[in-house]
C-alpha cells in the first residue's frame, strides 16, 4: 500500500507543473485577445491628463452595473462595467432613466481602460475666479478647496468632457485643469 501512495505523490508532483503551466497559459491567451480586442477600437479625441496620454473610446461606455451593459461586457471597475456598445459616442455622460452612462478612455502608454467621471479638477491661479471660470464655460462647481487650490466642476448633461477640459486648459485663469478617469479600482476583500 505505500508503493501506491508513493507512486501517486511521485503522479502528483510530475502534474502539477503542467496544470500550473496550462492556468497560466490560458490567462496569457486571455490577456493577449484582451490586448487583440483593444486594439480593434476606434480612437476619438486625445485627452492628456499629468502627462499621461489617454484616447477616446467611442465604442466603449461603462455603466453602474450589468444589468445595465448593453453590449459585449469587455471588463469591470469596481461596481461599472465597461461594454462595447452597438453605437459610437462622443465624449459625454447620458444620464437617462436614473441610470448614468460614462464615457471610455484608454491610457497610450499602458494600455488600462479607464472612465470619464464627467468632473474637471481645476487649479485656478486664483479661487476668486472659480464662480466665473464655471460660468465661462457652462460649468456647475461642485466643490471647492480654497487650501488645496483646487475647485471640482461636473460638465452639464450633453457636453464633450474632453471639450470642456481643453477649454479650461486654454483659459488664461487656469493653472492645470484635467478630467478625473477612474482607471483603477481597489475592491475590499
Amino acid at each position: 500500500m505505500d508503493k501506491h501512495i508513493l507512486a501517486l505523490c511521485l503522479l502528483m508532483a510530475a502534474a502539477a507543473p503542467a496544470v500550473a503551466q496550462k492556468q497560466w497559459q490560458a490567462a496569457g491567451t486571455e490577456a493577449s485577445d484582451r490586448a487583440a480586442l483593444i486594439q480593434t477600437l476606434k480612437r476619438g479625441k486625445e485627452i492628456t491628463v499629468r502627462g499621461e496620454t489617454y484616447r477616446h473610446l467611442p465604442e466603449v461606455s461603462a455603466a453602474e452595473g450589468k444589468a445595465k451593459a448593453q453590449g459585449e461586457v469587455i471588463e469591470t471597475k469596481g461596481k461599472l462595467v465597461l461594454y462595447r456598445a452597438s453605437t459610437t459616442a462622443s465624449a459625454v455622460v447620458v444620464r437617462a432613466g436614473g441610470s448614468d452612462v460614462y464615457p471610455t478612455v484608454v491610457n497610450s502608454r499602458t494600455g488600462t481602460l479607464g472612465v470619464l467621471t464627467g468632473t474637471l479638477v481645476v487649479r485656478p491661479k486664483s479661487m476668486a475666479d472659480a464662480d466665473a471660470i464655471a460660468a465661462s464655460h457652462g460649468l456647475q462647481k461642485s466643490k471647492a478647496y480654497p487650501q488645496l487650490q483646487t475647485v471640482f466642476y461636473e460638465v452639464k448633461p450633453g457636453a464633450d468632457i474632453a471639450d470642456a477640459s481643453a477649454a479650461l486648459q486654454a483659459d488664461p485663469r487656469v493653472e492645470s485643469a484635467y478630467p478625473e478617469i477612474i482607471e483603477h479600482v481597489r475592491v475590499p476583500k
